[in-house]
């Protein structure tokens, strides 16, 4: 009888064992399943699919004046936010960096796979030490907004507002005119306005050496020796609100030449500094993207300084359409044409879904800015994926590559005036980010988040060594 009861006992034990055996199992399935749909790439297809009618778009690092709001974009609408305790909140879909702000030890890691990561930043290179110019950055982004024209919501006309202020004539001093005010209130042939001094492009240099050839009127801080009014001073202001008040266009309209020359040389990064003076009537001498010529109104509407072997020799150009009127009207005709006739910027501009209100091109623009236009841009990227899931069918993978911002190191001009000279010391904040960037991909790849920058930048230091070693 007692060994039937031990019998019996063991049985029920077994089954109860069992049973609590299975719940684990189906428990510990049902837990792993869930955690392999939060972390499936956006790539694949994804039968737990919820669609969400107002995806959150997160800026983790904005620039100044950005807010929360809500934005139609067409057919689809998204919440725009700058709140990052919204990080991880099951509308979140996207999340924004703005460049010039973004620090890699700030990152929101682990990174959520779900979430695409779109980079802003139409500024220059040196904003964040060339960050953006190395593979091992870029590459984190799946869109980006830059002034590259291979970027995703590319801005390389980003600082002209439309094609009409080009052909703009209010503020154009005609060229006797310039020659008489020239010696009535004591002129320079050239005008330079500069306050951002040790430029990587290395202009401040190039214009040095101008100088000791040509008169340069130079009213930044930058090589200063002429003062603007005080109401159009930038160390006063404390802001370049000077740069677009019409008493500083009139006075920079009175110039035949203004040097144009960007704080950093990289493909298609160029600013109003080549704007300004062509709507005002002042030949630019332009020095910065190697590629500036696709985006000239015409094929003879400004003087390159990469065209002359060096700065003597420009100087000697300058002299001799400054002595000679008609040669120099030459360089106006598209604008007293009224006729730009770079078809692909006219392209560019009427592609362009953003800018002011133009006149002259035809197609209506759907956003006053390029940021609110990268906003919608993302916000139907979200919605594409959701459509392409809910069709059960997989979004197309991608991430950025280097041709989406990436700029070379700086250099030089040498003592003639010829750019090209490398210096180990000049081109360090690309190499001191080209290391930190490699340093933050080591932690990133293997998984590794508990980082700051003093860890980055002491993992930069030795993967530098170690390649300088050999």
């Amino acid at each position: 009888m007692f060994l039937r009861k031990l019998r019996l006992y063991r049985q029920q034990c077994s089954r109860t064992y069992f049973l609590y055996l299975t719940l684990a199992i189906v428990l510990l399935y049902a837990i792993t399943s869930t955690f392999h749909r939060e972390q499936k790439p956006l790539d694949q297809k994804d039968k737990y699919f919820v669609h969400i009618d107002h995806p959150i778009i997160l800026w983790w690092t904005t620039y100044g004046g950005k807010s929360d709001e809500n934005i139609t974009c067409g057919e689809v609408q998204c919440r725009v936010s700058v709140d990052r305790s919204l990080k991880s909140h099951n509308d979140t879909q996207a999340i924004i960096f703005y460049g010039t702000s973004l620090e890699l030890a700030d990152l929101p890691l682990p990174r959520n796979p779900r979430h695409i990561w779109a980079l802003k930043h139409e500024e220059s290179p040196k904003n964040n030490d060339f960050m953006f110019s190395h593979e091992e950055i870029v590459s984190l982004f799946n869109y980006t907004s830059t002034f590259k024209r291979q970027s995703d919501y590319s801005l390389p006309t980003q600082y002209l507002p439309n094609l009409d202020y080009l052909l703009d004539s209010i503020f154009v001093v005609d060229v006797i005119t310039k020659s008489r005010l020239r010696k009535s209130e004591n002129l320079a042939p050239v005008l330079y306005v500069q306050s951002d001094c040790g430029a990587s492009s290395d202009r401040d240099e190039f214009v040095k050496l101008l100088q000791e050839f040509i008169p340069v009127d130079s009213y930044g801080e930058c090589l200063h020796n002429k003062d603007l009014p005080d109401h159009l001073r930038f160390d006063i202001a404390k802001s370049m609100s000077g740069m677009h008040h019409d008493d500083f266009h009139k006075l920079a309209a009175k110039y035949k030449f203004t040097l144009a020359m960007e704080n950093a040389v990289c493909d298609d990064y160029i600013t109003e500094k080549l704007w300004r003076p062509l709507r005002l009537g002042s030949l630019p001498i332009v020095f910065g993207s190697p590629k500036v010529t696709d985006f000239l109104p015409s094929n003879k509407s400004a003087i390159l300084v990469s065209d002359f072997s060096s700065v003597k020799e420009l100087a000697e150009f300058l002299k001799e359409l400054d002595a000679n009127d008609e040669k120099y009207k030459d360089f106006f005709d598209w604008k007293s044409a009224h006729r730009i006739s770079n078809q692909f910027l006219v392209s560019h501009m009427e592609a362009r879904d953003w800018g002011h209100f133009s006149a002259v091109q035809k197609n209506p623009k759907k956003f006053h800015s390029h940021m609110a236009g990268f906003d919608c841009f993302i916000c139907r990227k979200i919605h594409d994926i959701q459509k392409a899931h809910a069709r059960n069918k997989s979004p197309v993978s991608r991430s950025a590559t280097i041709d989406h911002y990436g700029c070379p190191a700086p250099k030089r001009f040498n003592a003639s005036g010829h750019f090209g000279v490398y210096d180990k010391w000049w081109a360090e904040p690309w190499f001191y980010s080209k290391y930190l960037a490699k340093a933050f991909r080591k932690y990133y790849d293997n998984n590794q988040h508990s980082f700051n920058h003093e860890d980055l930048t002491a993992l930069a230091r030795k993967l530098r060594k170690e390649d300088e070693n050999g």
